[in-house]
């Protein structure tokens, strides 16, 4: 009888730890893996941070800022035929400017945009998708 109940104990205990390690993966999943959308903002995120280094680089060498998009000056962030979901521009007024990411990730016609500003090197939410 003794021998009994430490085999009942042992597959208590197993289904037990069966049990954490499902959640710890579970877990683990939760917070690692990134949606496609997810990846996409980090890129919109590192590429709004690399063109205020640009603007900021290109009014030193020539005193103002430089307008982009995609008929303008797109060659200079090669947006021209690269498969980003995000559409990138930059405004300029004055001795100032700001740049813009927008995506429509569920093609509903509601853009989510980001944008950052030339005294900020970190993306803001305007709009969310």
């Amino acid at each position: 009888m003794h021998l009994g109940e430490y085999r009942d104990q042992l597959r208590q205990g197993g289904i037990i730890v069966g049990l954490l390690v499902i959640l710890c993966v579970v877990l683990i999943y939760q917070f690692t893996i990134r949606t496609p959308e997810g990846a996409q903002r980090e890129r919109a995120h590192i590429m709004l941070q690399r063109i205020v280094a640009l603007e900021h680089a290109y009014r030193t060498d020539n005193g103002t800022y430089l307008a982009i998009d995609r008929e303008n000056n797109g060659d200079v962030l090669q947006l021209n035929g690269a498969p980003e979901r995000f559409r990138y521009w930059v405004t300029v007024s004055d001795d100032t400017f700001v740049a813009y990411a927008e995506a429509d990730f569920d093609y509903d016609g509601e853009s989510e945009v980001w944008m950052v500003e030339a005294t900020s090197s970190e993306p803001m939410l305007k709009n969310r998708d």
